[in-house]
């Protein structure tokens, strides 16, 4: 399927405070090789997907009114570190407890967007981690977001690897501190391997 003209990815994604941002962009950057797509810094910086689909241009107004009303009744919980992940997908990633507040908020942005995306029946395949399994396609035909639900993995993306250029050996991690409170949830649009790029609103949560 050709990708959807007048579409964007929309992430609703948690935005760590300065000083966890800073410690991932520093780790990030140490990890910068010829083997590496990106690294954060920059235009990059750390953030955690929340929920993330393909909408039409015209849906994305109704996005934002429906991550606001999402967000309500959401209220400031611990984002806990436990390790870091290298994912099938050739993505390193900081890795975070998926906690019951975790999936409230998850299942609560479901609620409200999944009925705004684009070809909600046969969904566009992207390219995060592709070929689809039968998971991320039963998740993308009901929510949008092939990584959601059973499959949602609270995260934050550290660098991506190109095809050979993962290291034999996991790579040394600081053991940094990295847990923090949620307090901003903010809608980008994203390029097609989900990282943001241009805010359209942002939400603080106490």
């Amino acid at each position: 399927m050709d990708k959807p003209a007048n579409s964007s990815i929309i992430n609703v994604c948690i935005v760590p405070d300065a000083a966890v941002g800073a410690e991932c962009v520093a780790i990030s950057q140490s990890l910068k090789s010829d083997g590496t797509v990106f690294v954060l810094g920059g235009d990059r910086f750390a953030h955690m997907t929340a929920f993330m689909a393909r909408f039409a241009e015209d849906q994305i107004d109704n996005v934002v009114r429906g991550a606001e009303k999402a967000l309500q009744a959401a209220s400031s919980f611990t984002c806990e570190h436990n390790g870091y992940l290298m994912t099938e997908g050739r993505y390193l990633e900081v890795s975070y407890r998926k906690s019951p507040d975790f999936m409230q908020l998850h299942e609560a942005l479901i609620a409200n967007l999944a009925q705004y995306r684009i070809n909600p029946g046969n969904p566009y395949e992207e390219g995060y981690f592709t070929p689809y399994t039968a998971g991320q396609q039963r998740n993308a035909q009901e929510t949008g977001y092939d990584l959601a639900r059973d499959l949602y993995r609270p995260h934050i993306t550290l660098t991506r690897y190109t095809e050979g250029g993962v290291p034999a050996a996991f790579p040394a991690l600081p053991e940094a501190q990295l847990s923090f409170r949620l307090h901003k949830v903010c809608v980008y649009r994203a390029d097609d391997n989900g990282a943001v790029y241009e805010l359209i609103k942002e939400f603080q949560i106490s």
